[in-house]
Order: structure tokens, then sequence, then C-alpha cells
């Protein structure tokens, strides 16, 4: 994960071995982790710090995990950071009910899954950081919805002033109002105007008319300097808008004498250009032959919007005193014509863009909203598939453990029978032999398995061999006459062979009643007497590689080995 999405985590346990565990797995995840093992810690951490999430443990000494919580969103500065509890609680369900009424986002039940930690981690911290970035998106909607309307304000106050203005320059033409009609009319009409190009259109065809002029040019004062924004000439009598043409010396002008207009601001008129042209623009009129030039300083509150130049053709005299101060109240008045017409249009460009930024917004807003929704439905999904793949591997466990219990029942009854086998010799005769230590479990294993096979086979003769035996107990001696005594009942016989010096003197020592069973040396001479015992008419059974007959003395059968 890049750390520039994971965000910092405060981890608050008193448990040392908890705080390293999940900051292991936290830092393992490219989350920043600080730690806290008690609640002032972590206030003060969290004041300090700043951090996306907190994970919170409900049991600590002093100050515990909802106390923590509470002091958490009573403070304005940390009120916003999102708190998971974790809690080993048995009272599951009123501990969550708690935290999320202290303002917790979150609950983890311990022992959790790794897996789920960092789930629901990552979820909380990118709703954290999404909700940070709306309110960032809001307060700059805020701030420009303020200037925007500062600037509504300011432009109103500048309208206010320039009418005011007017009204004044209007009362104090009350005295020529004839000769003052024209400029009036075309004061009005430029006024009437809001929109830059048709300010532009306007102004250019009165000034034409009002000077009698062959071409008029409008040239504003931009902050790339002064550029060629509109034409129109007499013949034909259309306006050519949007030039953006730089004032220089391949401009269809007098260049100079505009120049000098703009940095002296004041107005120029050259009634004879043959004898008063500059000579920097001698060039120019050489080939377009004006008789006169007027540039009129376009002026607005002492500031230069731009220069009103105007060619006219070979007049008789030069233009009367009033016709020029007609011009240049037609030019200040144009002036503030196009001045609110540039405010207007900045106006409307900041609307558009605001409009437009809040067309994203809105967009962005639905589209993390959607993603909101997407996340929370898929975590949703994967907490049904978690509780479901809990349950099959509840239920997997349940299984395995069954068959597991019946395995070992399997094994340990094989290994009891493995332990104290019973060897059927005839239809009347069983052996068992007994190998190893026999202890006091068993000897019960053997004593119930030779009852069970007298009961099954009806054996009249069992003969115990403990010639494999090493260790011999009491209370494995008393087992052996119980089990002589057992099979008694029964109505079968019991024969111990194989019986030793060593365990003839434990038996001797232990002071065991032997005289309930028959003892003999040798299994061999067991099997021989039982046979004799049993009386089945059996002629002869293989004995240690040698032939048996009833009363066990060695031979041969007729017929076969």
């Amino acid at each position: 994960m890049d750390a520039s999405e994971a965000g910092t985590i405060l981890i608050v346990d008193d448990n040392p071995r908890n705080l390293g565990l999940l900051s292991d797995t936290l830092t393992g995840s490219g989350f920043e982790v600080a730690v806290a093992v008690d609640g002032a810690r972590a206030l003060r951490l969290a004041r300090e710090g700043m951090p996306d999430l907190i994970l919170l443990d409900v049991k600590m000494d002093g100050m515990d995990g909802f106390e923590t919580c509470r002091r958490l969103k009573g403070d304005p500065a940390t009120a916003a950071i999102p708190v998971i509890f974790m809690t080993a609680s048995t009272d599951l369900s009123a501990d969550r009910v708690k935290g999320l009424n202290l303002g917790a986002v979150d609950y983890l039940a311990k022992p959790f899954l790794d897996e789920e930690l960092l789930a629901r981690v990552r979820v909380h911290t990118k709703l954290r950081r999404l909700t940070m970035h709306l309110a960032a998106q809001v307060d700059e909607r805020i701030a420009a919805e303020a200037a925007l309307q500062r600037l509504t304000q300011e432009l109103e106050r500048r309208v206010g002033e320039r009418t005011v203005a007017l009204e004044r320059a209007l009362e104090g033409l009350t005295q020529a109002q004839a000769q003052m009609a024209t400029v009036i009319r075309a004061a009005q009409a430029v006024s009437g105007e809001i929109v830059l190009d048709d300010v532009l259109d306007r102004l250019m065809r009165l000034t034409l008319e009002h000077a009698g002029a062959r071409k008029c040019v409008l040239v504003l004062s931009r902050e790339s300097g002064l550029v060629i924004e509109a034409s129109i000439t007499s013949e034909p009598d259309t306006v050519v808008l949007g030039l953006s043409k730089p004032v220089g010396p391949g401009a269809d002008l007098a260049a100079s004498l505009v120049e000098e207009v703009a940095r002296a601001r004041q107005s120029i008129f050259v009634w004879d250009t043959s004898r008063d042209a500059r000579p920097e623009d001698a060039r120019y009129l050489a080939g377009k032959g004006p008789r006169s030039i007027l540039c009129l300083a376009m002026m607005c509150q002492g500031e230069l919007i731009g220069v009103l130049y105007i060619e006219g053709d070979a007049a008789p005299e030069p233009l009367l005193a009033a016709q020029l101060e007609t011009l240049g109240l037609l030019a200040s008045q144009a002036a503030v014509a196009v001045k609110n017409a540039l405010l207007y249009g900045h106006l409307a460009d900041m609307t558009s863009e605001l409009r437009r930024s809040n067309e994203r917004l809105e967009t962005e807003v639905a589209r993390q909203t959607e993603e909101l929704r997407q996340t929370n439905e898929r975590l949703q999904r994967e907490l049904v598939e978690r509780a479901r793949a809990e349950e099959e591997r509840a239920r997997a466990e349940e299984e395995r453990a069954a068959l597991q219990a019946e395995v070992i029942d399997a094994q340990s009854a094989r290994l009891a029978e493995l332990s104290t086998p019973l060897i059927p010799i005839t239809d009347h005769i069983m052996v068992m032999p007994l190998i190893g230590t026999i202890d006091s479990a068993r000897a019960e294993q053997a004593l119930e398995a030779a009852l069970n096979g007298v009961q099954a086979n009806r054996a009249k003769v069992v003969i115990i061999d403990v010639t494999g035996v090493t260790v011999l107990d009491s209370a494995v001696a008393s087992t052996l006459m119980s089990t002589a005594m057992a099979l008694r009942l029964l109505g079968s016989k019991t024969v111990i062979t194989g019986i030793r010096a060593e365990l003839a003197q434990t038996l001797i020592d232990l002071g065991v009643d032997l005289g309930a069973v028959v003892t003999k040396g040798t299994l061999q001479s067991g099997i021989g007497y039982a046979l004799q015992q049993a009386g089945d008419g059996v002629a002869g059974l293989h004995v240690n590689g040698k032939h048996a007959r009833n009363g066990g003395a060695p031979g041969r059968r007729s017929g076969h080995d």
C-alpha cells in the first residue's frame, strides 16, 4: 500500500504484548503507528498527532476505554477522529452498544484475525480521508462564494459610483443640451449594453457617425500592453471585433501617436498629418493619407481603459472645441461602458467557472458517495461470507473431532485386541499368549478377552501362556487367578504355561494360591494336556514341529503330517 494512502493509527492498550502484535501488523501493511499504554497518554497523543484512526482497548487500568472515548469525542480538536473499540469481554453486545453510543465507529472482539483488523482499519481510514477531502472542498466552495459575493458587491459599488458620476456629468451639460444631445443618446445606447462585443459594436458605429470619420479603431489597455480589439471603416461600415492585435510598427494605424496618448493619458488631435505627424508614423501615413487623426484617452476614475483612434478625411478647418469636447465625453462614457462590460465578462467567467466547479464537486461527491456505498456493500458481503466460512469451519472441526474420536476408539480396540490375542487351537481349545510387562489394565483386558472368547466359542480349555512375560506383580497375579475362577464358572478349565523359575519364585513370594489352575512348563505340554481334557476327537495336532495325540504323546497320523 502506498504510504500516502495508509494513514496514521494510534493504538491504545495497557498490554505490551498486544501493542507489539498490533503495531507489527499495521506497520507491515504500510501504516504509521503511535502507541499509548493508558487513556491520559492517548488523549495527549491524539491532540498532538491528529491520527487518522484510534484502536482503543476497553479494559485498561485507571481510565478505561469508554471514558477515554468520551473525552476524545468531547474535545472539538479530536471529536472527528474515528475510534474502533477492542475488547475480549464476554458481554459483547452491551459493550458494543455502549461504545457506539459514545461515538465509536466499529467494534473488534478479541481474538480477531489480522485480515479482519486490516480490512476495517483501511475502510475507516479511507472514510476519514474522504470526509476531510469533502470538508476541504466545502470550505473552498464557501470561500469561492464569498469571493463572488465580494466581487458582486464591488461591481455594484463601482456601478453605483459611475452612475453617480454620470448623473453629475449630465447635470453639468444641461446648458449645452442641444449640442450634447448626440452624446447623451450615444452614451445611453452604449450604457444599455453589458456584453463586451455589443458595447464595442455600438461604440464604434456611434463614433464613426458622430465624428464624420472614415475609420475608427478601438485600442484597449491589457496586462500584455495595448491591443487593437475592434475597427470600423465608412466603406463598408462593418465592425470587425476580436482582433486582439498588439499595437506596434506593423499595426494598421499611427502606432506612436496611440502610445503617446496612453503614456500621457491625454487626448491628442492632429488636424493636418502632412505637417504635424510623428516621424515614426511616416511610413504608415504615406500609404494611407488620412488628413486628420484624433486619439481620445478613455479614462475611468484615473484608470486608462483604452484609446479611441479616429481617422478623418481632408477638412477646410479643424474640429471645433465643442466637437472635441463632445467626442471626449463620448470617450469617457465609452470607457465606463467598456469597463463595466469587462467586469461583467470577468464576473460571467467566474460564475461559469464556479458553476463548473460546483458541477465537478457534485459529480465528485456523487462518485465518492457511490464508492462509499459500494465499499459498505462489499464489507457487508465480506462479513456475511466470513460468518458463513466460520460456521462451515466449525462444522468441519466438529466432524473432524468426531472422526478422530472414532479412529482413536478403533485404534484403542485394535491395540487391546493385539495386546491380549485369543487364538483358537481347536473348536474347544483357545490359547492367549501374553508378552512383555503385564500391568493391572492389561490384566483386566486379558480377563475380559478370555471371558468373551469362551462365551462366544464354548471353549472347554483356555491356555494362558506367560512365556514372554517379563514382570508380574501381585495385582496382576490376583487378576489371573480371578480370570481362572471366572472361566471355571463358565465351564472352562484354565491352564497357565511357560512359567519360568523367576516368575515361579515371584508367585511363591507373593503367596498366590495356584490350586484353582493347572500349570505346565511349556506351551506344548499345555496344549497336549488341553487336548486330553477336551476329548473332542482330534486325532493329532502339530505342536512346535512335532505331532501330538490325545494324551500329548508324539506319533504319526496316517494319511498326512
